[in-house]
């Protein structure tokens, strides 16, 4: 079954178009200061883990993945693709950064999760 999408959602996603249009709208990234620049870098974070959180989210309405697990796949899969681009905007980004970058990533999330798993599996004491 579909769920409501709540207010909260609504009002999330429309600040994000919101913020999209007046900071993507309104300057040129050639003659912007630094801080609209920094301030555009988070916006598009925050679109990313909006858009990487809700394609998880319809993955977990078909059972591929427990919803206690989507968020932090979000955040590390937003973490991956911000320093990508984070890298790629300084002119530093590389196949071999890509190289080593998606191993670490695949060995934190796998680290995290073996170390949230556990907690949670154990049984209360009587």
């Amino acid at each position: 079954m579909i769920k409501k999408v709540s207010r909260l959602h609504k009002s999330l996603f429309a600040s994000l178009i919101v913020g999209d249009a007046i900071v993507f709208g309104a300057w040129n990234p050639d003659s912007a200061p630094s801080l609209v620049l920094i301030i555009g870098f988070l916006l598009l974070i925050a679109n990313v883990y909006a858009l990487s959180l809700g394609l998880l989210k319809l993955a977990s309405w078909y059972g591929l993945m427990p919803s206690k697990q989507l968020r932090r796949l979000a955040r590390i899969a937003t973490s991956l693709f911000g320093g990508l681009i984070a890298l790629q905007s300084i002119g530093e980004l590389s196949p071999r950064d890509v190289l080593v970058l998606l191993p670490f990533v695949l060995l934190t999330y796998l680290y995290v999760s073996y170390g949230r798993g556990e907690k949670a599996v154990r049984a209360p004491l009587s």
